[in-house]
């Protein structure tokens, strides 16, 4: 549901012989759906625009060779701009990030945004943002605009993310692979030790 597999698009995978290996190793732990999500709108991660269509069929292409399914979409971040445009992962979602150092402005009013053109949104790893903590009222927010809520699997190991889990906040855990071999036998271990929250991620139908 979230990862930056899509190669030489932003700060991800860069090649295409290291996106087949990573393809591997998901088939051989069992991941039968990749999300590419490259980063849009981020201040410091510079983004190919101009190679997402064209590299996701390519990576479609050698993941249909191995039976895996591909969705594009992209990791949207809502800073200080106005109006909010991404690409929507599967023509439904929206998966948002939010800076660090504080809660952005006017958020509410940005994610009201994406479910006006239909989306729901997904908040990426909760666990990250200092000024967002399980006890927030922002929670309730969230839930009334229909979002989801993301942790990645370095969260559910480093424990920061349990608070959020142990709230039953958390519906989708992804592993955010930047390149990492490791982390599809990791995200298998971590789905497998949350059946609830696998189900969860089923019922969002990609």
């Amino acid at each position: 549901m979230h990862s930056h597999l899509l190669f030489g698009v932003d700060h991800g995978v860069q090649t295409r012989d290291q996106y087949r290996a990573l393809l591997l190793e998901y088939k051989r732990n069992g991941i039968e759906t990749l999300v590419f999500t490259p980063h849009l709108f981020h201040p410091t991660v510079k983004t190919k625009v101009e190679n997402i269509r064209e590299n996701f069929r390519l990576a479609t292409e050698d993941a249909r060779k191995v039976g895996i399914h591909t969705v594009l979409g992209a990791e949207l971040y809502l800073g200080s701009q106005l109006e909010v445009k991404t690409i929507p992962i599967g023509g439904r979602y929206a998966l948002v990030e939010f800076p660090v150092s504080g809660r952005p402005i006017a958020l509410e009013r940005k994610l009201q945004q994406l479910v006006d053109q239909g989306l729901e949104p997904i908040i990426a790893h909760v666990e990250r943002y200092p000024w967002l903590k399980p006890q927030s009222e922002t929670f309730e927010m969230f839930k009334d605009i229909g979002a989801w809520i993301q942790v990645n699997v370095s969260g559910i190991e480093n424990r920061t993310a349990m608070p959020y889990i142990q709230r039953d906040l958390v519906d989708i855990i992804a592993d955010d692979n930047h390149g990492d071999r490791t982390l599809p036998k990791r995200l298998r271990h971590c789905l497998d030790a949350y059946p609830g929250i696998c189900s969860r991620m089923e019922s969002l139908g990609l």
